[in-house]
């Protein structure tokens, strides 16, 4: 095979290989071919860091991740949230604490 055609290979499956540094303070930098061939957005972002035998591994924390503190709910979520706390409001019920209410709500979906 020539190298052209291992070029196309390793392109089709998003296969993309550079190579950078990690700084003094032990920033590394993730090129920027290498963020979009992963479909990583510009902005900051969490990831795992994972050791190997030969090194270590950096892989994408989902935003559902408990950990990420970048986790944004849904439009339907906070609807969802919001209507539970006006049914709690209209109960008249005294004893109930909407900060309880609301911090039990955002633990169920952890």
């Amino acid at each position: 095979m020539t190298n052209s055609e291992w070029y196309d290979i390793l392109n089709s499956m998003n296969y993309a290989q550079k190579i950078t540094k990690i700084r003094e303070r032990g920033q590394l930098t993730i090129p920027q071919e290498i963020r979009h061939v992963l479909r990583w957005p510009e902005e900051e972002l969490m990831v795992k860091v994972e050791t190997t035998t030969s090194g270590f591994k950096v892989e994408r924390l989902p935003t559902s991740h408990p950990q990420n503190p970048n986790k944004k709910l849904s439009q339907a979520q906070w609807q969802h949230i919001f209507k539970s706390m006006e049914n709690i409001s209209k109960s008249g019920k005294q004893n109930v604490s909407l900060t309880k209410a609301l911090r039990q709500d955002r633990d169920s979906h952890f």
